[in-house]
């Protein structure tokens, strides 16, 4: 199933510090809606109609969904497995409509309305010393 695909489209944001990831993390919650509606949590399908978890209603500027996250920064990560490597890696779902050949995002809330095509995309932060490592040294091999 195609619609499992998840990062087909990824991008990187380097940040010089630990300060800097936590602000854009605070940027892209206030973009965005966390979670599932009510019924794919239940495991139903896509019931656009549904409500959205965590979802405030009242800041019409959410074009993102926040699907996972995955925190490599936390003290508790176990980097033994990644050689080193942390991040933090982002699936981020965007809907959208093209008309005319030009592409707009749509509010979350607006989807199933809409009929937008959607898409979960990858968002990996990480910090601008490392990626220099791991760009140079093939640290990502071992990951």
């Amino acid at each position: 199933d195609v619609a499992m695909l998840t990062d087909l489209v990824r991008c990187t944001v380097l940040a010089e510090d630990l300060k800097q990831v936590e602000a854009l993390m605070a940027t892209l919650e206030a973009r965005s809606v966390v979670g599932l509606t009510g019924a794919e949590k239940r495991g139903e399908g896509g019931d656009e109609e549904a409500p959205m978890l965590e979802m405030d209603n009242s800041d019409g500027d959410r074009i993102l969904r926040i699907t996972a996250i995955k925190n490599r920064f936390d003290a508790n990560y176990d980097d033994s497995k990644s050689g080193g490597y942390r991040d933090l890696s982002l699936g981020v779902e965007v809907g959208w409509i093209m008309e005319e050949g030009v592409v707009s995002f749509q509010n979350v809330r607006d989807w199933g309305r809409l009929e937008c095509q959607r898409h979960i995309c990858e968002i990996q932060v990480r910090l601008r010393s490392q990626h220099h490592q791991i760009a140079h040294n093939g640290l990502h091999t071992r990951y």
